[in-house]
């Protein structure tokens, strides 16, 4: 398995995860999260799940839904967003963690009527296969509730960048037949826009709430 280790400004990659999606490789966790980030950075507040000491900026963006509608910084003003980057054509990592999702949505919407300042969303780092139709048919499956995210290539980078997410296109036996690596942690957005905490591979729908919870406590 490759392990990319590339620093950026925030060096958030140290404990986000990448995961070899052509070969549905799993990540060594505990051997990343040892390697480079100073634990000031960050407290594990619950299983897997780590809040940070600062919170981040994210870069400003202007994308679209999977309704052609605009999604950008705003979107996550006033409310807690669980946050991927994935694509629709990932054989492992995002439709699982989607289904994680789902059942996170389930305990955070119970009783009905409550978890509105909740919400959860895919950004696809494959833009060039999902367009919003592709979205509109796939992320919804999982909960009508979901939000799936596209848009231009360069801005889309531009987010990934400022939050240490990495990605990268493998050649496939067509020009519409390949696979992505990308980073597989879940990122918590606050209220205010701000990365605020990381879920870490592999997600736990029951450790994600706990952690969830513990953070919100905190704020």
């Amino acid at each position: 398995m490759k392990i990319s280790l590339a620093v950026s400004r925030r060096k958030l990659i140290s404990f986000a995860g990448l995961a070899l999606v052509a070969g549905g490789a799993g990540f060594a966790w505990h051997a990343m999260r040892l390697a480079a980030v100073p634990q000031s950075r960050y407290v594990e507040v619950a299983h897997g799940t780590y809040l940070l000491a600062e919170t981040e900026v994210l870069a400003d963006f202007e994308l679209i839904k999977h309704d052609d509608t605009p999604f950008s910084n705003q979107a996550f003003k006033d409310r807690w967003s669980f946050l991927i980057f994935g694509y629709t054509f990932c054989p492992d990592f995002c439709p699982t963690t989607l289904a994680v999702f789902n059942q996170v949505h389930r305990v955070l919407t119970q009783p009905p009527g409550s978890g509105r300042d909740i919400q959860f969303v895919m950004v696809s780092v494959d833009p060039e296969r999902d367009t919003a139709r592709q979205l509109q048919a796939y992320v919804p499956h999982f909960n009508p509730e979901f939000i799936g995210v596209t848009g231009d290539s360069g801005v889309i980078n531009r987010l990934t960048d400022s939050m240490g997410v990495v990605h990268e296109k493998h050649a496939g036996s067509t020009a519409d037949n390949y696979l992505i690596d990308h980073s597989t942690a879940v990122y918590l957005i606050n209220p205010k826009g701000r990365l605020q905490g990381i879920f870490a591979p592999p997600q736990d729908a029951a450790d994600m709430v706990k952690g969830f919870q513990k953070i919100r406590e905190r704020m």
